[in-house]
């Protein structure tokens, strides 16, 4: 087995995260593509080398169960794109005489088909039920292909909270490779405890950001009302808006002037030729909509300088070679603006923040090129470069929900697919120290909390199918202050 998967980008949690321990509990999981909350954890090596599967690691808590698959490629594990075929099948009664046959495991009450996206439980009768990922709750990280890849399975949802029996499990490739656990895991039946992050900006914060996919609902007296609430709870700053093409600068200016009125004068706003807006409390100085799906503007803070914000909206669904020709093209705009002589000058150091729904499924190559500027079609946009101001690769930043330690920023019950993380922030952290970051899920909020905030249980879904990603930002005071990007192992 390879142990060496090297994992970076992802450093610093912003959900805190601490976990009661009770007979086999352990660390709580966060499904945020970062995983070094899995080291320490045993892993199974998979002997099999026929197929892409390498190893399996396995965590439980009160609240769910937890996989980490190890992969020898790339894949995306709710497609087939780069077949591999892996299930998940759990034995809930400890009995391998009931339930579902899986390769060379039996009695599976539970079968988790990821690459196909549904699960089968076992019922009376000898006969399965069919539900989607959705309905089963199972989360996972990335939603972009990688090589390492997690998973959590909500226990009281699929009714096997305060089990006292242990549970077998096993995960299986379509090319045969299979590693299961015969003698079973006895499970603590102790909730982990979560510290929600605070609404409230971060001490020293420059700017608050926010990007929101309105899912064309901005003109809906109920969208407009959970708009409201969740933007008067979070007072961003900029807000960069996806899927408003229906909607002109000037009304959302109205509803933004009514919505979190200013001391001084009314919002700022400016609009692409499509589907994308930056509304700014900062006068914006320029704006550059000839960046196909991918609006940069220029926003005059004052004291603090000028910054420039970029609202995206790259190609959904299949569109992984249309994505990966946006990517190109804004690397290519944003390698221009930072060189002197091009046709756009940013003056040096000046933050550049990218985000949006970007839409990153399949393999991701685009989410690559986004983040350390490796142009794929070098004949038509130039050669490759570092898009931070230090010369190196920019930051991506987690966005982890407020209330429970997930990354999902879109959500359809009612869909084959899952939910995922489709809305990013990315930043120059060779310039821009990242004070605080999350994404709003009123759903998962304790009442206390949305009470405390003036937020209701439905805003989320209510307002859109994306929820708000937010950023609290600040100027580095010098150059050379970017912290050493450190590369992180799976042991």
């Amino acid at each position: 087995m390879s142990t060496a998967h090297f994992l970076g980008r992802w450093a610093t949690s912003l959900l805190v995260l601490s976990a009661c321990t009770a007979g086999t509990a352990q660390q709580s999981v966060a499904i945020d593509h970062d995983f070094s909350d899995w080291n320490g954890t045993d892993a199974v090596a998979v002997a099999d080398t026929s197929g892409p599967l390498e190893a399996v690691r396995f965590r439980a808590d009160g609240e769910r169960i937890y996989f980490l698959l190890e992969y020898d490629r790339i894949i995306a594990l709710d497609e087939s794109i780069i077949p591999h075929g892996t299930k998940i099948a759990l034995d809930l009664d400890g009995n391998a005489n009931t339930g579902q046959i899986v390769g060379g495991f039996q009695g599976a009450e539970m079968v988790v088909h990821l690459a196909d996206r549904y699960v089968n439980t076992s019922q009376s009768g000898g006969t399965t039920a069919q539900s989607s990922l959705n309905d089963a709750q199972v989360r996972m990280a990335p939603t972009y292909g990688g090589s390492v890849h997690e998973v959590a399975i909500d226990r009281g949802v699929n009714g096997f909270a305060n089990l006292g029996n242990a549970i077998r499990w096993s995960v299986r490739c379509s090319s045969g490779q299979q590693v299961s656990n015969e003698s079973g895991t006895a499970l603590s039946n102790v909730d982990p405890v979560y510290t929600a992050l605070p609404l409230e900006r971060s001490e020293g914060t420059q700017m608050r950001v926010a990007f929101w996919n309105m899912n064309r609902r901005m003109d809906e007296a109920s969208a407009q009302g959970a708009m409201e609430r969740i933007l008067q709870a979070i007072q961003p700053d900029v807000l960069a808006m996806s899927e408003v093409e229906d909607f002109s600068a000037d009304f959302v200016r109205d509803l933004l002037d009514a919505w979190m009125p200013l001391t001084e004068g009314s919002w700022h706003v400016a609009k692409d030729d499509w589907d994308l807006i930056v509304a700014s409390r900062w006068p914006i100085d320029a704006t550059y909509p000839e960046v196909y799906r991918q609006y940069p503007v220029l926003i005059n803070t004052g004291d603090n300088g000028d910054w420039m914000v970029t609202a995206s909206h790259l190609k959904c669904c299949n569109g992984a070679e249309q994505r990966q020709t946006e990517a190109d093209e804004y690397m290519a705009f944003l390698r221009d603006a930072m060189t002197p002589g091009g046709e756009v000058n940013l003056t040096e150091r000046t933050p550049v923040v990218y985000g949006g729904d970007l839409n990153m499924v399949g393999p991701g190559q685009a989410m690559h090129t986004l983040l350390t500027g490796d142009i794929a079609n070098e004949a038509d946009n130039g050669p490759d470069f570092g898009p931070d101001w230090d010369g190196t690769a920019l930051k991506e930043l987690k966005g982890l929900q407020t209330d429970q330690p997930m990354n999902y920023t879109w959500r359809n019950d009612n869909s084959q697919w899952p939910a995922g993380k489709l809305d990013y922030m990315l930043v120059q952290d060779g310039v821009v120290e990242v004070l605080g970051n999350f994404a709003l899920e009123t759903a998962s909020m304790s009442n206390q909390r949305r009470t405390q905030y003036g937020l209701n249980a439905g805003d989320d879904m209510q307002a859109s199918d994306h929820l708000i990603i937010v950023a609290d930002l600040r100027k580095h005071d010098r150059p050379g202050t970017k912290p050493a990007k450190q590369l992180k192992q799976i042991d």
